[in-house]
């Protein structure tokens, strides 16, 4: 117990500084323009799908526009800050779970720091929308086991609505009601009755309150108009690995652990969840696609880990290593980046000043956060990743891309 304690210290130092890192050292990632100029046109009082096209759900964007309406002109690290604080808090849910499987505190810590340099690394460090996915997801997972199953089916489609791939989460939520606590008609009368209330709020708000109509919201939150570009990535085994790389390490530490899904339902229910969650890398492999599965990977780990599972530590602590180094590695490659950010940034202020009406594309993105530049066209095309403007746009918008 006591070298689990000192290297749980060892690992929290280490976790400590690759926050602090990774913050110091953070550029504006591809991802971060879309969500964070969302979160500052809602803070401007822009409506999502009517003012504003967008083909995501809405909650991340409504959290971080608090962070523009608390904090005047907030710096992109800020926003990462108030990012890792939503990891915090599914790594806080994670470890309540562990103690409610029966792990003591000082094994609860060591996965639940394990979970949290592993989203870190999974481009966790990077701002998206799947940390409050898995947010969602622990609480609900909580909450069942706790019997509050109104509120747990009601945080669940709270991770619907942080992005639609949270809608795969229903699936193992709905089988483990029943292997947790047997089947009682009331339990999933209250399950529904919770899920369905952010549907309810959410349409009404939408539909009746800020005048969307229902086929333009069916549209855009279906993906009409969805990036091809995005979609039409070329499928490759490097491209596969170098997304999946955090989950394939993750891997290693459950084949030590005695896990037998055939005699133990509530573990079939946890893989089968893994796997679901692994169902929007069809779209694309990209790492922090994997972060969706990462509740069930780790709730698997915490009920079936015990202390006495010594060939378990070692491979997690040297996997736990080559996942913090693949982190440090990726910051210091990466850690120029951001000086270079705002020296274009700077340059380009000449011509355009800050606020200007400019539409972005591509490698330019990064100026919607650092000259806080504005989307001439949000109804109609909003921040999609793939739009590619074309003559005639380019003749009614001032466009800045690497071809001019």
């Amino acid at each position: 117990m006591k070298r689990l304690k000192l290297i749980n210290f060892f690992w929290g130092i280490v976790l400590f500084f690759l926050l602090l890192l990774s913050v110091v050292f953070a550029y504006i990632s591809t991802d971060a323009p879309y969500y964070l100029s969302m979160a500052r046109d809602i803070a401007l009082g822009y409506i999502p799908y009517r003012d504003i096209f967008s083909s995501y759900t809405p909650i991340a964007m409504y959290l971080n526009s608090l962070v523009r309406l608390l904090t005047d002109n907030p710096s992109y690290h800020l926003f990462l800050t108030f990012q890792y604080c939503i990891i915090a808090i599914s790594v806080l849910f994670f470890y309540k779970i562990s103690r409610s499987e029966g792990l003591g505190k000082a094994l609860s810590a060591f996965l639940s720091l394990f979970l949290f340099i592993a989203v870190l690394s999974s481009d966790g460090s990077y701002i998206n929308l799947e940390v409050y996915v898995i947010m969602f997801c622990f609480m609900a997972y909580y909450l069942l086991i706790k019997k509050k199953f109104f509120w747990c089916g009601f945080f669940l489609a709270l991770g619907f609505f942080s992005k639609q791939y949270g809608i795969f989460n229903f699936l193992p939520f709905f089988v483990l009601i029943f292997v947790y606590h047997g089947y009682q008609k009331d339990y999933f009368v209250k399950f529904i009755l919770g899920m369905f209330l952010p549907l309810i709020i959410f349409l009404t708000y939408f539909v009746l309150v800020q005048q969307v109509s229902f086929t333009a919201l069916s549209l855009q939150l279906t993906g009409s108009g969805y990036d091809q570009e995005m979609i039409e990535l070329e499928a490759t085994w490097f491209r596969f690995l170098a997304g999946a790389k955090i989950f394939i390490l993750l891997v290693i530490p459950i084949i030590f652990v005695r896990i037998n899904p055939f005699r133990n339902k509530i573990d079939t229910v946890l893989i089968l969840g893994i796997f679901v969650n692994l169902l929007p890398l069809y779209i694309q492999t990209v790492a922090h696609y994997f972060i969706l599965s990462f509740p069930f990977v780790f709730i698997l780990l915490a009920r079936n880990l015990d202390l006495s599972n010594k060939k378990f530590f070692m491979i997690s602590n040297l996997v736990l290593a080559i996942i913090a180094g693949l982190l440090f590695a990726r910051i210091n490659r990466y850690k120029g980046v951001y000086n270079e950010q705002l020296e274009i940034a700077e340059e380009t202020r000449r011509d355009y000043p800050v606020g200007s009406d400019v539409f972005l594309y591509k490698h330019f993105r990064f100026l919607y956060i650092l000259n806080d530049y504005r989307n001439p066209v949000l109804e109609e095309i909003g921040y999609r990743y793939g739009f590619k403007p074309d003559g005639e746009f380019r003749e009614k918008y001032e466009v800045l891309s690497l071809e001019d």
